[in-house]
């Protein structure tokens, strides 16, 4: 009877929160970023650019970093508006939506009290959803992502702090018919 009860116990999680998410590199990222991107598609190096900011601030009671990007396409390679038109008959309508395409995201991410990982989420605007796992060393996270509902696939993303006030993003997209993709973001403080 007593090593039941003992069990019991064990296995009852706490009623008491963690304390608020206070590590060194959630805290560097509070903040508002301005951004620049681009990214390459198999076949197309440098396909677009774009251009947003990024909102990151503790949310869910301090629990979590909340990281919210809004950004737009700045530019598609003459290239790639030439595969469109040739290659995949997209419309001239079609194409001048995608120079002028808009996008966001939203991405949780926490560490784990009992492992010291990290745990992340995201949500955007093409209705994908990916879960994410990573580690944080000094000026470096680096989280696997793995997508699903409006994505597909997997992708690692790497986010180096180059100093206080920028910050690089690469993101390698493995896609599932067996391509790749890159994004490549650069971020400048701005408050």
């Amino acid at each position: 009877m007593e090593q039941e009860k003992k069990k019991v116990q064990e296995n009852v999680p706490s009623l008491t929160p963690p304390m608020r998410l206070d590590d060194e590199w959630s805290r560097w990222l509070i903040g508002e970023w301005e951004s620049s991107a681009e990214s390459d598609l198999p076949g197309f190096k440098c396909w677009a650019k774009g251009t947003g900011r990024v909102k990151a601030e503790l949310g869910v009671g301090g629990q979590f970093l909340v990281v919210t990007k809004q950004g737009e396409v700045a530019q598609l390679s003459d290239e790639y508006v030439q595969h469109l038109r040739q290659n995949m008959h997209a419309p001239e309508d079609e194409i001048e939506k995608l120079r002028k395409m808009k996008f966001a995201e939203v991405d949780y991410r926490t560490i784990d009290p009992r492992t010291g990982g990290i745990v992340a989420y995201l949500f955007d605007s093409w209705r994908c959803v990916a879960t994410g796992t990573g580690t944080c060393d000094g000026n470096k996270e680096v989280i696997e992502w793995k997508w699903s509902a409006g994505g597909q696939g997997t992708s690692v993303r790497t986010t180096e702090r180059v100093s206080e006030d920028k910050f690089v993003v690469t993101e390698k997209y493995t896609l599932l018919g067996g391509g790749t993709m890159e994004d490549r973001a650069r971020m400048v403080r701005k408050k």
